[in-house]
C-alpha cells in the first residue's frame, strides 16, 4: 500500500435488518462478477489531544487493528468537502503492534503536518470503533469502487452508539458511478445518505454532545464565483439542513429541528425555482416534486407544535381554569402523537432515500448538466453576479405587484403574496453575501416585517382549520374554547393587516441593493 493516498466515498446508512437483502440485490450480483464479499474484524482507535485541537484542524489519527493482518496507522485531512461525497488526504504506514508511533510517516507532506499541528502535544485515545466490515471491489460502467458494509459500534469510555453503515469508495473513474449505483441499489432496499463519519459520532460521544436542532450557517458566497458553484453551495446548505435535523423527528426531541428540516426543503425549492430557467427539465422536475412530498410529511408536526408551544398558551394564560381549553390541549397532543407518526413514515419512504441521494449528486458534481442547453451551461458557468441580479429582479417585482394592494387581499392572495416574500427572502439569503452588508441588511430588515406579519396571519388560519378537525371530538366546553381561539386569531388578525400596509409601503419605497 502506498503512504499517501486521496479517499474519495460516499457513505450510507442502513438498517441492520436490510443488511442480508443488500447483499443479494440483483444489481450488487452483476457487479460484483463473481467476487464474493470477504468480512473482517476491524478496531480502530482514534487518538487526538484531550480538547480534541487536531480535529479542529482537519486531522484525524487513528491506528487500526485489521483482523489477524496486524497493525497500521493513519491520518487523514480534509482536501475540501464535496458536501455529500468527502474527498480526503490519507497517509498509513504498518505498525508492529497498536501502539501510535508518527516517527514512522516518511511523506514529506504529512511530516509537515504533524509538526506544524502535533508535535509536543499530548496526544491520547479518545474513542475506538469496533466493526464487522463486509466488503469487496465492484466494477460499475466506466469506475472501479469498493464497497464496505459496517456494523458495529464507536465506542468513548462507557459509552456507544451503534453503526449500520454502507461505503462506496472510488478507485478509479467519476463520482457519478456512486451516486448512480446508490440509486439503483436504492430501489431494492432502503439507503439514506450520511455526512456524519464514525470519527465526529466519536467526538461527540466524547464531548458528551447529544443530537440537536440545527440552524445552517449563511451560504458562503463570492463574486467571482460561478453561478453553478453557488447553486451548489445553496443546495449542499439546505441537504445540510435536511440530514442534521432529521435526528429531531425520528427521534422527537426538539420541535425547532422538525421547523429547521421544513426550512431546509424549503430553501430547496425555492432554489430550483429561482434557477429554474437554467436547469433542464428532468431529474430538476423529479427534485422538486420530492421536496413538495417530503416536505408535506412535516406540515402536520409544524403546525401542531406551534399550535401547542405558541398559540395555545398564550389562551391559556387568559384562561387558566377554563376546563375546555384543557380539553383542548390534550386533543391537539392526540393530533401532533399522529403528525409525528405520520413524518416518521414520510422518513422511511423510498421518496426521502431517493431525494437525499438525488440531492447529493446535485452538491457534489455537475450533475444537472445532463441534458442541458449551451444557453444554460453559460449561463451557470458565468458569475454569480450576473445571475443573481435578474433572479432578484423578477422576484422582487412579484412581490411589488402582489402586494400594491395589501389592504384588499384575500387570504389565498395574502398566502400567495406570503409565498412570493419568501421566495425574495431566501434569494436575499442565497445572493446576498456577493453585495454590500449594510444595504443587504436594510432591505432583508423590510422583507422580514412582512413575512412575520404574513406567517402570523397564515399560523392563525392554518390553526382554525387544524381546529376543525378537533371539533368532532370536543365536548361543549371544548367547542366553547374552539371559540375562544378563534374569537383571539380574529382580533389578531385585524391588527396584523393594519400593519401590514404600512410594511409593505415602506418596502416598496426602500432602494434595492442589487442595483
Amino acid at each position: 500500500m502506498a503512504e499517501k493516498q486521496i479517499e474519495i466515498e460516499l457513505k450510507l446508512r442502513i438498517d441492520p435488518k436490510h443488511v442480508a437483502r443488500l447483499k443479494n440485490a440483483p444489481v450488487l450480483r452483476e457487479v460484483k462478477e463473481g467476487r464474493r464479499l470477504m468480512t473482517t474484524h476491524l478496531v480502530s482507535i482514534y487518538h487526538d489531544t484531550p480538547k480534541l485541537s487536531l480535529a479542529s484542524k482537519g486531522l484525524a489519527i487513528r491506528v487500526r487493528k485489521k483482523g489477524t493482518k496486524g497493525w497500521e496507522q493513519t491520518v487523514k485531512t480534509s482536501n475540501g468537502l464535496r458536501e455529500a461525497l468527502p474527498s480526503r488526504h490519507e497517509w498509513t504506514v504498518e505498525l508492529e503492534d497498536g501502539a501510535l508511533n508518527l516517527d514512522l510517516f516518511t511523506d514529506k507532506d504529512v511530516k509537515k503536518l504533524l509538526n506544524k499541528f502535533a508535535k509536543k502535544k499530548k496526544i491520547d485515545r479518545i474513542f475506538e470503533s469496533d466493526l464487522k466490515r463486509s466488503a469487496v471491489d465492484l466494477t460499475y460502467r466506466d469506475a472501479v469502487m469498493e464497497l464496505a458494509i459496517d456494523q458495529g459500534v464507536v465506542r468513548s469510555g462507557e459509552k456507544e452508539v451503534p453503526i449500520s453503515e454502507v461505503e462506496f469508495e472510488l478507485k478509479k473513474g467519476h463520482p457519478a458511478a456512486l451516486f448512480d449505483l446508490a440509486l439503483e441499489l436504492q430501489r431494492t432496499v432502503p439507503l439514506l445518505l450520511s455526512m456524519r463519519t464514525k470519527a465526529s459520532r466519536g467526538r461527540d460521544l466524547y464531548l458528551g454532545k447529544g443530537p440537536g436542532a440545527y440552524r445552517a450557517a449563511p451560504v458562503e458566497l463570492t463574486s467571482d464565483m460561478s453561478a453553478e458553484t453557488a447553486f451548489r453551495s445553496v443546495l449542499a446548505q439546505g441537504l445540510r439542513m435536511i440530514l442534521s435535523n432529521e435526528v429531531c423527528v425520528r427521534q422527537d426531541l426538539d420541535v425547532e429541528g422538525c421547523h429547521q428540516m421544513r426550512v431546509g426543503m424549503r430553501r430547496l425549492r425555492v432554489a430550483l425555482n429561482l434557477f429554474k430557467k437554467n436547469l433542464p427539465a428532468g431529474e430538476a422536475v423529479l427534485l422538486r416534486r420530492l421536496l413538495k412530498t417530503c416536505s408535506k410529511g412535516l406540515d402536520g408536526l409544524r403546525d401542531w407544535d406551534v399550535f401547542l408551544g405558541e398559540t395555545l398558551p398564550m389562551i391559556e394564560e387568559r384562561f387558566p381554569d377554563h376546563s375546555g381549553v384543557a380539553e383542548l390541549r390534550k386533543a391537539a397532543q392526540m393530533q401532533r402523537a399522529k403528525a409525528l407518526t405520520a413524518a416518521r413514515t414520510m422518513l422511511d419512504q423510498p421518496e426521502y432515500g431517493q431525494l437525499l441521494i438525488i440531492l447529493g449528486a446535485w452538491a457534489t458534481y455537475s450533475r444537472w448538466a445532463s441534458g442541458a442547453s449551451a444557453t444554460q451551461m453559460k449561463a451557470m458557468a458565468a458569475p454569480v453576479t450576473e445571475m443573481a441580479e435578474p433572479l432578484l429582479e423578477r422576484a422582487y417585482k412579484r412581490v411589488l405587484k402582489r402586494g400594491d394592494d395589501v389592504g384588499g387581499l384575500s387570504v389565498p392572495q395574502l398566502h400567495a403574496l406570503r409565498l412570493d416574500i419568501k421566495q425574495m427572502r431566501y434569494g436575499t439569503e442565497f445572493f446576498g453575501a456577493v453585495y454590500p452588508a449594510k444595504k443587504v441588511k436594510k432591505f432583508r430588515s423590510k422583507l422580514t416585517t412582512m413575512q412575520e406579519i404574513l406567517g402570523q396571519l397564515q399560523d392563525a388560519a392554518v390553526a382554525e382549520a387544524r381546529l376543525l378537525a378537533l371539533s368532532p371530538s370536543l365536548t361543549k366546553d371544548g367547542m366553547i374554547a374552539v371559540g375562544l381561539v378563534s374569537g383571539w386569531f380574529g382580533a389578531r388578525a385585524d391588527h396584523k393587516l393594519e400593519g401590514l400596509t404600512e410594511a409593505a409601503k415602506q418596502f416598496a419605497e426602500q432602494k434595492t441593493f442589487w442595483k
